[in-house]
């Protein structure tokens, strides 16, 4: 299982796990903290879209995105 960080306003965190895959879509479960509640969502995502997000850095590997925090 692959865990992203997703960019977001300040005040939310939201966090996004990808459960399974397939040759043109994946299954994700979306998790939001906001104003103390948490909200999980588990959806299908395309493929396409999803890559889109990593290369325009609206999502970022959770482990890049630690490193990227300690060097700031």
């Amino acid at each position: 299982m692959f865990q992203y960080k997703v960019k977001s306003y300040t005040g939310s965190e939201i966090c996004m796990n990808v459960l399974s895959e397939t040759d043109d879509s994946l299954y994700v479960h979306i998790v939001t903290i906001r104003d103390g509640y948490e909200m999980e969502t588990r959806e299908p995502m395309a493929r396409r879209l999803f890559e889109t997000l990593l290369a325009t850095g609206y999502l970022m590997e959770v482990e890049s995105a630690m490193t990227k925090a300690k060097s700031a």
